[in-house]
């Protein structure tokens, strides 16, 4: 993208350096490509566009020796029904998958070409999912994945319309008579793919002719947990969906960090006032004014009773939750980044994404229900190689959680093996006799079968492909991945049905 602007940028210059003389030449005509980031929630996408807005590239002396300011390298905006699009085009557009929907279906037009289906398809190079496990959830992947597919039919197109020329394909409809082998061919590998397929046109092809290139769009996929350990995980159907995707990731990936120090306090209803009181007020950097802490509650009534401790032991608080107006979430998200030593109550909708410097603790009121969620509250301190403290308090009913985590932790292992599919821990307990499996293993402890035949024969009837260019993801303590595109199809067999369920891209 920069290199784009870049010559955009040398282009306009020479225009203007040749004069009038240049108005009535035949002008090269570069079109510009812009980035989608998509993210679960506005809060995620605000910091999104600003950390875009921020970069900025070195200064230079302008004509007359004097130091000029560094210029702004990118430019960021974030899109929805509150926030139309801004006059002049960003070059990265910020959004949540069920806001741009509202502006392309519900705007009418009204905010130009670039803001209608065939706009976006046209115009966007670079699709990126910022929590991409989270926004390929139930929750979240009907929206999620009609803007993929809008993208994904795109792609066809494109490649379709190269085909026609190089193979003399006549019409659209006789590619759409090919063999499904032979147009999944098409999608994922252009002619050369086809021929190598089996197909045959009916015009002698000349043996020295050049194919390609063809239209890739870039897609990223980036989040801190992305589990692969069986067909149906997240990670799993992404790489079935993009099998020559560049997989990036830390050696921590699904790990707690070693700067991170963990104290663990069982308690019930008579000891939860005073163990919470306590486990705030004395940590060190709470006395000192200087470190921030988050205390994480299971929900928003939850939240405010919290809030309620807090006050009664004298503790200054904000309050952070979905169940609250959007201006006491803002001046709430402001006075963590600002204030030092602020102490913030939240749910997890701070537990995703959120960047704060000089977070020192994160106590856990109410324990996360799952391992993917306390990989990400634990994920909020220790940032950036800086140390970090978590406070757990737990229940009897977490007990068997929180022993297999301080199990993990201890031995420096991931945590993957914890992850429940249906984001309940307990529920996989009940499933197995309360006896714990490692995800992707059987009850025996030998290793499960990440896919029978019947689920293998499921997947592979329904891939669908549509090719696009290889991605390196976000850095980082999560995994980020990026690829061309196939979209993975449906599975007729039962892991098949399963995964079109919870995750089809």
């Amino acid at each position: 993208m920069l290199k784009q602007r870049a010559a955009m940028q040398q282009h306009a210059a020479a225009l203007e350096a040749a004069g009038p003389a240049a108005e009535g030449a035949d002008r090269p005509r570069f079109t510009r490509y812009l980035a989608l980031v998509l993210c679960p929630n506005v809060a995620l996408c605000q910091q999104v566009a600003a950390a875009v807005n921020a970069l900025r590239g070195p200064a230079g002396p302008d004509g007359s020796g004097q130091q000029q300011q560094q210029q702004q390298l990118v430019s960021a905006a974030v899109i929805n029904s509150s926030n139309p699009p801004p006059f002049e085009t960003p070059d990265v557009v910020v959004a949540t998958p069920a806001g741009l929907l509202n502006i392309i279906d519900e705007a009418g037009g009204a905010y130009g070409w670039l803001w209608s289906e065939e706009g976006m398809q046209a115009r966007i190079r670079h699709v990126i999912l910022d929590e991409a496990d989270l926004l390929l959830t139930p929750a979240y992947s009907k929206a999620t994945q009609r803007i993929l597919t809008l993208f994904k039919t795109a792609d066809r197109r494109r490649v379709e319309a190269k085909l026609f020329e190089e193979l003399g394909l006549s019409s659209k409809d006789e590619f759409d008579r090919l063999p499904r082998a032979l147009q999944v061919a098409a999608w994922t590998g252009g002619a050369p793919a086809m021929l190598a397929e089996g197909y045959r046109p009916r015009r002698t092809l000349d043996p020295n002719a050049k194919y390609g290139p063809y239209w890739r769009r870039q897609y990223i996929y980036s989040a801190a947990t992305l589990p692969a350990a069986t067909y149906s995980d997240v990670g799993s159907a992404i790489a079935k969906a993009h099998p020559d995707a560049v997989w990036v990731s830390t050696d921590l990936l699904h790990a707690s960090k070693p700067q991170v120090e963990h104290a663990w306090r069982e308690v019930d209803d008579s000891t939860f006032t005073a163990a919470l009181l306590d486990a705030v007020k004395s940590d060190p950097d709470y006395q000192a004014g200087s470190g921030k802490t988050l205390v994480f509650a299971a929900d928003g009534a939850s939240a405010d009773a919290v809030s309620q401790v807090l006050a009664g032991g004298d503790v200054p608080h904000v309050v952070y939750h979905k169940s609250r107006p959007m201006g006491e979430q803002a001046a709430a998200l402001a006075a963590l980044r600002e204030q030092p030593g602020c102490v913030m109550v939240c749910t997890d909708a701070a537990a995703r994404g959120l960047d704060v410097e000089a977070i020192k603790h994160v106590v856990q009121a109410d324990f996360a229900a799952n391992a993917i969620d306390f990989i990400h509250r634990i994920g909020r301190t220790a940032r950036a190689g800086r140390g970090g403290r978590v406070t757990s308090l737990f229940r009897d009913h977490n007990r068997a959680l929180v022993e297999v985590l301080q199990t993990y932790i201890a031995d420096g292992v991931a945590l993957e093996a914890a992850f429940s599919r249906a984001r309940s821990f307990s529920k996989k307990l009940k499933k197995t006799g309360g006896v714990f499996v490692p995800r992707g293993m059987a009850a025996g402890g030998e290793e499960a079968a990440g896919a029978g035949e019947e689920e293998k024969e499921g997947a592979a009837e329904g891939q669908e492909a549509s090719r696009a260019a290889g991605a390196q993801g976000r850095g980082g303590p999560g995994r980020g991945v990026g690829g061309g595109g196939r979209a993975a199809g449906r599975g007729r067999g039962r892991a098949g049905r399963e995964q079109e369920r919870e995750v089809r891209l």
